[in-house]
């Protein structure tokens, strides 16, 4: 995690930054956009910036010049960090320049880390999607998503940023919940190795939030009783296509999140052919910290 002295000498540069900022006029066809942390653009967004424009109301650009960059691996020049929406509508319309708050990173090592962290700061109002939040965190240095990103390495996944892209997970929110959920990655780690042991890779259902947070639950709930060879031998002879059908027909019957159906489920399997005894009871005491709502009642 980031230190606590990191974090201020990461706020204090932004301050720095911001105090040297000026006010004036964008070219907008000067302004580039840096892919390794903006979001893709939304047609339906720009459609109704379009519709309803009005350049008294709109907010400043936010511009980073990161100055003549020649003879670097850093490409120099004009990159527009806040104000993509609005600058793709004023193009359609005609509009060549736009009033534009400048940030001078032009002798930063790493410019593209700053505006980043400024683009995930002056953006909190566009609902990104977590995918996209998650690229920009990643790119501004961020020390948890970094981690995340490392422990996916290690367990044979990634994040997928691209919708085309054949191989990845996409529900990094739900990465990041069960991250969080002992500070450590621990329960994150132990969770993707289950689902990889088990059914052989992260297949489609196997790498969905539903059974990322049922996984995660039962190793809280069940890492002192469970049989955690017996488990992955269980859903490897029926994989997780077969779990999905059975916890929705489990909802159907018992209500409840997606997520926890897929829990029972694998509870079920878990315990077929299992004397008494040695049988695991399912229990939502306290799943709202893995996943939310759970069921409809406390066992």
């Amino acid at each position: 995690m980031a230190t606590s002295r990191s974090k201020s000498e990461a706020q204090t540069k932004a301050e720095q930054v911001k105090a040297s900022s000026r006010v004036g006029k964008a070219t907008i066809a000067d302004l580039q956009i840096d892919p390794s942390y903006q979001r893709t653009p939304s047609p339906q967004l720009v459609d109704q910036i379009e519709q309803n424009w009005d350049v008294i109301a709109s907010e400043l650009l936010l511009v980073s010049d990161r100055g003549d960059r020649n003879g670097s691996d850093v490409q120099g020049g004009l990159f527009l960090v806040n104000g993509q929406h609005r600058s793709l509508a004023a193009k359609r319309l005609g509009v060549k320049t736009l009033d534009a708050r400048f940030i001078d990173l032009s002798s930063d090592p790493d410019p593209a880390a700053i505006e980043a962290k400024f683009r995930l700061t002056t953006n909190v109002g566009l609902r990104d999607r977590a995918t996209e939040r998650f690229k920009a965190q990643l790119r501004s240095g961020d020390a948890e998503s970094v981690d995340i990103v490392k422990i996916l390495a290690q367990c044979g996944t990634e994040i997928m940023f691209n919708p085309s892209d054949e191989f990845g997970i996409t529900a990094i929110s739900t990465v990041e919940q069960i991250y969080r959920f002992d500070d450590t990655g621990s329960l994150l780690r132990e969770t993707l190795e289950l689902i990889r042991d088990s059914f052989g890779g992260y297949t489609e259902k196997a790498q969905t939030a539903a059974m990322l947070k049922a996984v995660a639950w039962f190793i809280v709930v069940h890492i002192e009783r469970a049989d955690f060879t017996r488990l992955k031998t269980k859903l490897n002879e029926i994989q997780s296509v077969a779990i999905d059908r059975r916890a929705r027909t489990i909802q159907g019957t018992m209500a409840g999140a997606l997520w926890f159906n897929y829990y029972r489920a694998i509870v079920d399997v878990y315990n077929e052919r299992l004397a008494e005894r040695s049988r695991l009871e399912w229990t939502s005491r306290g799943s709202r910290a893995i996943g939310g709502r759970s069921g409809n009642q406390d066992r």
